[in-house]
């Protein structure tokens, strides 16, 4: 089992990972790269076009409601069939992406365990990688149900009672923004979940323990270069703002999306391998 040694962060900074994670292309498998961004370029497209119609009709529906409330200031003015309509179609949309999501993750973190893998074991077949990641994604699957399911209580929490504080503090209404950011952070911090029960079979308890004791002594760095994919992501989909065709805009989205989810992936490969100093075996790259 992994043990953090104290005082020292082995983690470096995102510019010595910068090159080998911008490769997402680039598997000792090619076929495997291709397949694996494919599907997930199809999975996020073809459920973002099939969530289309839903958008629209919950947007048209707010519009209605935003209406009826201007014109009469009233919350009784609101049609309830309406109403009704919109939470209908804003809960499709909610079940789309999250069916969206999930299947984009388990391919993506897929990716992640074979580049992983060709870094540290390159010798193993794409067979031998295949069957020790299905072996462990219903641990994976089970840890990130409870991971993620106590996060959005913890930010449900956080939510109401900030705002129940403003009632009162007024000022205080204004972390609201830092939300977002804070939330990303503290998500980053687990950013070695899934390849701890990979690597070490760690126990779907013992992972949140382990996955906090592997980041202790750099944390700050963890997080600053958990967040370049992002920051990227923002960037890249800019791409999509004056696109005049909606599906095409979507297409440029779901492009950007799928690539980002591979970088990020393999960033953390690259981190993981340092951060609990396992050897590579790879050819390593030469050093920029």
């Amino acid at each position: 089992m992994y043990k953090q040694q104290k005082h020292e962060c082995r983690v470096k900074p995102v510019f010595s990972y910068m090159r080998e994670s911008c490769r997402f292309f680039d598997l000792d498998n090619p076929f495997v790269d291709k397949v694996i961004f494919v599907l997930i370029l199809a999975v996020i497209f073809g459920g973002y076009l099939f969530a289309k119609p839903y958008i629209e009709s919950a947007f048209l529906y707010y519009e209605q409601i935003n209406v009826n409330l201007l014109e009469q200031l009233d919350f009784s003015a609101i049609d309830m069939d309406t109403a009704r309509k919109f939470f209908e179609s804003m809960l499709n949309v909610t079940a789309i992406y999250t069916v969206i999501k999930a299947v984009a993750y388990i391919l993506a973190t897929y990716y992640g365990v074979f580049y992983y893998y060709s870094l540290t074991e390159p010798d193993t077949s794409w067979k031998k990688r295949t069957v020790i990641f299905l072996k462990k994604l219903i641990k994976i699957i089970i840890f990130n149900i409870l991971f993620y399911g106590i996060f959005a209580l913890g930010i449900l929490f956080i939510f109401v009672l900030t705002v129940l504080i403003s009632l009162f503090i007024p000022v205080i209404i204004l972390v609201l923004p830092l939300l977002p950011i804070t939330v990303l952070a503290v998500d980053i911090l687990f950013i070695f979940k899934n390849l701890l029960i990979i690597e070490f079979d760690t126990g779907i308890f013992k992972t949140f323990k382990v996955a906090l004791d592997i980041t202790r002594e750099c944390k700050k760095r963890v997080i600053f270069n958990g967040l370049f994919p992002h920051f990227l992501g923002l960037l890249l989909n800019s791409l999509a703002i004056d696109v005049k065709h909606p599906n095409l805009a979507l297409f440029i989205i779901a492009f950007c999306e799928a690539m980002i989810l591979l970088i990020f992936q393999r960033l953390t490969a690259l981190m993981f391998i340092d951060a609990a100093s396992i050897e590579r075996k790879d050819k390593v790259p030469e050093k920029i």
